[in-house]
């Protein structure tokens, strides 16, 4: 059958490749050394380049999971309590624990003769977000290392380094920070509140120190900047009050920025903790999710009558 303009036959086809196919050796007969070693090496460039990529993008982040899990095999801890519980896990007469010399906890010894500056332990129940805290004499270095103190992107979830997690503290806002990683890792889970939903499905979460165990349940969901080119700035990493009207008050105005209404009630002699890390809303504007500790036997809340709030204040 005879061809059209634009249709080849099988054996046409064939033809016209193996023709192409010389060319392209011919081109390369032509090249000079140098150009052939240049392209070669281009070549294994961008290749080795893709494989860095994908290992820092989603195998680095993998290993580095498997490694806190180990961890966590030494540092047990119940699982937060979600909506279904029928009592807190805490209560007036905690279990004993072993304890070491120095009053920490036996049960987090592997990880701090790893690294001394861990401090606690966070988890927050149906996400990524179960890592050990640590705390530097700033608030810098662990923001590019992990709990190895390697150089690393993902950094280490860090307790603000003007908070003291020891038991005589008179710390009252404890903040904990950590990147929220596009791969998923470290804090990125935390927009998992933004659901109403997930929040009334996982309103407590966990942050042990190595003194003592402990559960927080969840008040407000709000988001601040950093910088007065997105809004107004909101001092939230406060670490010192005046007094307890001070402190109230600094509740109130986290209350009017929140995202939700909870019934949940803050008190003069709680303590609170802020989870902060980066919302890509806006540039420089940060989530933060605040919970106070749960109380010795305080009787369950119920957070099923949570709404989302009609006004909040925004940066």
């Amino acid at each position: 059958m005879a061809n059209t303009k634009d249709e080849y036959d099988l054996f046409e086809l064939k033809a016209v490749q193996s023709e192409s196919g010389q060319k392209k050796k011919r081109n390369m007969k032509k090249m000079d050394p140098v150009s052939k070693v240049i392209l070669i090496i281009s070549v294994i460039v961008f290749i080795g380049s893709g494989g860095y990529l994908l290992y820092k993008y989603f195998g680095e982040p993998v290993l580095e999971q498997m490694e806190l899990a180990s961890y966590k095999k030494d540092y047990q801890s119940e699982e937060p309590s979600t909506a279904e519980d029928g009592v807190w896990n805490n209560d007036d007469t905690p279990k004993e624990e072993e304890r070491l010399p120095d009053g920490t906890l036996a049960s987090f010894q592997a990880i701090r003769e790893l690294n001394g500056d861990v401090v606690g332990w966070i988890t927050v129940p149906n996400t990524l977000i179960d890592y050990p805290v640590v705390q530097a004499k700033d608030n810098y270095f662990y923001l590019k290392h992990n709990i190895n103190k390697e150089s690393n992107n993902s950094g280490c979830p860090f307790l603000d380094y003007r908070n003291s997690v020891k038991p005589d503290s008179d710390t009252r806002s404890f903040i904990i920070y950590g990147h929220h990683r596009r791969n998923g890792t470290m804090f990125a889970q935390l927009k998992n509140y933004n659901d109403i939903n997930f929040y009334k499905d996982n309103p407590v979460l966990r942050f042990d120190t190595i003194y003592e165990r402990s559960e927080w349940i969840i008040f407000a969901n709000f988001r601040a900047t950093a910088s007065w080119a997105t809004g107004t700035p909101f001092n939230y990493i406060r670490s010192d009050f005046a007094d307890d009207k001070d402190f109230l008050q600094f509740v109130k105005d986290i209350q009017k920025r929140s995202l939700i209404t909870t019934p949940v009630d803050v008190r003069a002699d709680d303590k609170i903790l802020l989870l902060s890390t980066c919302s890509y809303e806006k540039n420089n504007w940060r989530m933060v999710i605040a919970a106070r500790r749960v109380r010795a036997g305080e009787s369950k809340i119920d957070v099923s009558s949570t709404v989302k709030a009609k006004n909040p204040l925004m940066p």
